[in-house]
């Protein structure tokens, strides 16, 4: 037997390092959802407290809650306080973890990753086939966490931000226009700006008919008036119009042939109508993306948005979930779009391109 160097003892030791760090964060999203399911973010938000009143304030059994709170410490969510036993919310923990805007990130997520485990042996088929993996193949638990993390991170910002960051747009919503938004899932995009918007009109367009049927009831409980509709259809089936804007809200990536979606978008624009393109932000080089959100991104796209792609077209060559600004001008320029700005709303987590003919 070969003797093993101390160079390679150190690199081999780095790495069971880093997938032990891999092990806890897996571990860590189970924990992190339990909280909330529980309560126990919540419970710890008055301030400092023991576990006995952490765990009298969520209902919950008091050794299960000990152990939450030493790992949710151990992850740095938490401080604790040896002298007088207590534990308290890190800076920043409430907003996200808590009962607040940003809570369907986590639920969404944890929904999300389930599904994900429970897919093992599909996607492995798939690898080793080269098959696609439609989203409406996926169980209904994914499309529910996908709905949860739209309304807690896209939802705000789209009305608040990224409209009135475009050119014109937000007036000639207020005077009274129609939008299309392709790719709907279950609504929330349009339900909220028709809330903003009450003199225009909505239609959004998915090929999943069971998210159609989840936006169609969404609209109705809302009361929106008929003024939002849903439409079970492909992306190059976008009918109607004309459109003051058309939306694709993380959507384009997930296509089989997105040149056509967008041709098929600025077939149905009105008169200098606007198609806003919102993608995940990041590089199109790998080497500008080795980081966690690219970690994630890449991971998410060969388990979600590389598998749609090809089953929506599997001779077609998917663009992924980063595909970069770049790559994403290329396929609206081949779509017919000469106009393409890229629009500064403050949005960390999506690039967003505003498109014209």
């Amino acid at each position: 037997m070969s003797q093993v160097t101390p160079e390679q003892a150190d690199a081999t030791g780095a790495v069971l390092g880093q997938l032990m760090g891999d092990f806890a964060a897996t571990a860590g999203v189970v924990m992190t959802a339990l909280g909330r399911r529980l309560g126990l973010w919540d419970a710890l938000a008055a301030g400092p407290a023991p576990a006995e009143t952490v765990a009298k304030q969520a209902s919950a059994a008091l050794p299960y809650v000990r152990e939450w709170l030493r790992s949710q410490t151990a992850a740095g969510y938490l401080r604790y306080d040896p002298a007088a036993e207590t534990f308290s919310l890190a800076p920043g923990v409430a907003a996200v973890l808590g009962d607040g805007p940003l809570a369907g990130l986590t639920d969404g997520m944890a929904a999300q990753f389930a599904v994900w485990w429970s897919q093992l042996d599909r996607y492995e088929a798939a690898f080793r086939t080269g098959e696609g993996l439609a989203w409406g193949a996926l169980p209904a638990a994914h499309a529910a966490g996908m709905d949860m993390i739209t309304r807690a991170v896209v939802v705000p910002a789209l009305v608040a931000q990224w409209l009135p960051a475009t050119d014109g747009i937000v007036a000639r919503l207020s005077a009274g226009g129609a939008v299309a938004d392709v790719g709907c899932g279950y609504g929330a995009a349009c339900l909220a700006m028709a809330e903003a918007f009450p003199a225009s009109r909505f239609t959004g367009f998915d090929v999943d008919d069971a998210s159609v049927a989840r936006a169609r009831r969404a609209a109705l409980a809302a009361g929106t008036d008929g003024r939002v509709s849903f439409e079970v259809a492909a992306a190059e089936g976008v009918s109607g119009g004309p459109y003051d804007l058309v939306t694709f809200i993380d959507s384009l990536h997930d296509l089989g042939d997105p040149v056509g979606a967008l041709r098929s978008a600025r077939q149905v624009l009105a008169e200098d109508g606007m198609v806003l393109l919102a993608e995940h932000a990041g590089s199109g080089r790998l080497e500008e993306n080795l980081h966690p959100a690219g970690r994630f991104f890449y991971a998410a796209s060969a388990l979600v948005c590389v598998p749609n792609a090809l089953a929506d077209a599997p001779a077609g060559e998917p663009l992924g979930s980063v595909p970069g600004e770049e790559s994403l001008r290329r396929v609206a320029n081949a779509a017919g779009f000469s106009r393409v700005r890229r629009v500064a709303a403050g949005a960390p987590l999506n690039l967003l391109l505003e498109l014209r003919a």
